[in-house]
């Protein structure tokens, strides 16, 4: 092999593994993995989950919640219907919500590919 076959050899090595790291990039972020926090909508009245479209169009007593998510362990997110409690109504400042939990509900843990439990997790 030519010195010159090993250079195009290795730059299309360096490109592969550059493109499979920012395609794994992308699908952590996209799930919200890394959060400090899951958001869910709440009614601000009755403390009951409520549907998130409910806060992304400004439902009357609506209003963003966040849960801790445990660095060890599962957290307890309600499913929708259900009361929350145990959050906040603001995130401290440099903390981030994952969005996209569950409507139904379930344990939710922070650092893996999505949520765990049989109902539980991100999307649905």
């Amino acid at each position: 092999m030519s010195t010159r076959q090993r250079r195009a050899s290795t730059a299309v090595s360096i490109g592969v593994v550059a493109a499979l790291a920012a395609t794994l990039t992308g699908c952590g972020e996209g799930s919200g993995v890394n959060s400090d926090y899951a958001q869910i909508c709440r009614d601000n009245s009755t403390a009951k989950r409520l549907p998130d479209d409910d806060c992304n169009n400004h439902a009357g007593g609506a209003g963003w919640y966040f849960l801790p998510l445990a660095n060890r362990g599962n957290t307890a997110v309600p499913a929708v219907g259900e009361r929350a409690s145990g959050g906040v109504t603001s995130l401290p400042a440099g903390k981030t919500g994952a969005t996209g939990v569950s409507s139904k509900g379930g344990a939710v843990s922070r650092g893996g590919f999505g949520g765990s439990g049989s109902e539980g997790g991100f999307g649905g």
